[in-house]
């Protein structure tokens, strides 16, 4: 498998991933003892802005989304950025799965993570294939310049 073949299965399954991650639902949470289920499209759009509500560390979280943006744009590219990009933006995601609390509501309150959903893993997935993906392919790339 060549280098390009890599990119195009890479991206595509990490854009694929990414879009059906946004259909489902990212968590259940308990917020004064209420149970609110949340979209993954509303954290997406709503993690922009997160650090308004005082939720710095869930904007952090989101920077997940374009750290990876980025990251495709620099492998399309081939540099050698779009490694590091793409395993920061993992581990912010993986960091993310061991969070017992979320920002609840604006005033600061602060809601229990009760489960994380199918959005959540599919969204993680499609980063880590992302990573992934970078990875074999530069290593396919010095396995063919040392050939060379």
């Amino acid at each position: 498998m060549d280098s390009k073949q890599i990119k195009f299965i890479t991206i595509g399954l990490c854009i694929l991933i990414f879009g059906i991650s946004l259909t489902q639902n990212a968590l259940i949470v308990n917020y004064n003892d209420k149970i609110r289920i949340s979209s993954s499209l509303e954290y997406l759009f709503m993690g922009s802005t997160a650090f308004l509500g005082g939720g710095l560390l869930e904007q952090i979280i989101w920077l997940a989304n374009p750290l990876s943006f980025f990251a495709i744009r620099f492998f399309i590219k081939n540099d050698k950025r779009a490694i590091l990009l793409s395993l920061i933006a993992s581990c912010l995601a993986i960091f993310f799965s061991f969070w017992t609390e979320i920002l609840g509501a604006e005033s600061g309150a602060m809601a229990k993570i009760v489960s994380f959903e199918l959005g959540y893993y599919l969204w993680l997935a499609s980063i880590l294939i992302l990573t992934i993906g970078i990875l074999i392919n530069y290593k396919v790339s010095l396995k063919t310049i040392i050939e060379s």
